[in-house]
């Protein structure tokens, strides 16, 4: 039995309404980063289903492999290539090779990502920059590499994957939560600057998944099981994921209950910080 198997017993479907079909993405391109496992498996699949031509990035080259399989089955000119998003400059590297062979790139999901699985991990400064330059700073020089294109054509769409942890941070997996709180400000920032020139830049908020990572972090990282009305599947996220980057709206919100926490935070900050800090 898989791990994805194992872990149906995580998911709630609590509140969530029948998935609508996806927007028809036939013509466009599409590069998925993490696209090895988890949602950006998953995103990078049902992309390719919906007809763009995905190519998907991420370390593990026999995983890439299986999912390229797949991915032909709909989509025969999707394919992947291997990247470790570590390195930024070969990154930003592929991104133009990509751009070149293909005559642009259309969507650019931001999915990879690193830390948040162990809460009790030690406090260190070299952790905390190997994260930033996988969470952080390999998805804004992707933004910045495919922008100038997207521009020009009038037509683009980016969505960065956050968390949770980075607009209502807990205790433990400092890391993981600074980057992505620097990351949806980032991609905030940047939404205001390319939306006159059409392209859409998006923040998921996923609420928490049973991924390899999501599960991690329940069984081995200390993080207690999230509240059900903040679970979701793969299959839920992605569904919400494509129906919605066509859409203006900036954030896309996989759970409706952790947007309650900011202003909570703001009206009762004591009572606030006394609950979360359990948590």
């Amino acid at each position: 039995m898989t791990l994805g198997a194992r872990s149906e017993s995580y998911l709630w479907p609590v509140g969530v309404r029948a998935p609508r079909a996806a927007p028809d993405y036939r013509g466009n391109v599409a590069v998925v980063t993490g696209a090895s496992a988890g949602l950006g498996r998953r995103l990078a699949a049902d992309l390719a289903q919906a007809g763009a031509v995905v190519i998907g990035v991420a370390r593990r080259d026999e995983r890439l492999r299986a999912l390229v399989e797949e991915m032909r089955d709909s989509s025969p000119s999707s394919s992947y290539r291997v990247c470790d998003l570590a390195n930024v400059d070969a990154f930003t590297d592929l991104l133009r090779e990509i751009e070149e062979a293909h005559g642009r790139i259309d969507i650019l999901l931001n999915i990879a990502g690193t830390g948040g699985a162990f809460r009790r991990e030690q406090l260190d400064v070299e952790l905390l920059r190997a994260t930033l330059e996988v969470n952080l700073v390999a998805p804004f020089a992707g933004m910045v590499t495919v922008l100038p294109g997207m521009r020009r054509r009038r037509f683009g769409v980016i969505a960065n994957m956050s968390s949770d942890d980075g607009r209502a941070p807990g205790p433990g997996g400092t890391s993981y939560a600074a980057s992505k709180a620097a990351l949806s400000a980032a991609t905030e920032s940047l939404a205001y600057e390319a939306r006159p020139d059409g392209v859409l830049v998006h923040v998921v908020y996923p609420a928490w998944v049973p991924t390899e990572m999501g599960v991690a972090a329940i069984r081995e990282g200390g993080l207690r099981m999230p509240p059900r009305a903040t679970r979701r599947s793969e299959e839920q996220v992605s569904s919400l994921v494509l129906r919605r980057l066509l859409d203006p709206r900036f954030e896309i919100n996989a759970a409706a209950l952790p947007l309650v926490a900011p202003l909570f935070r703001s009206v009762a900050p004591l009572t606030y910080q006394r609950l979360r800090a359990k948590h």
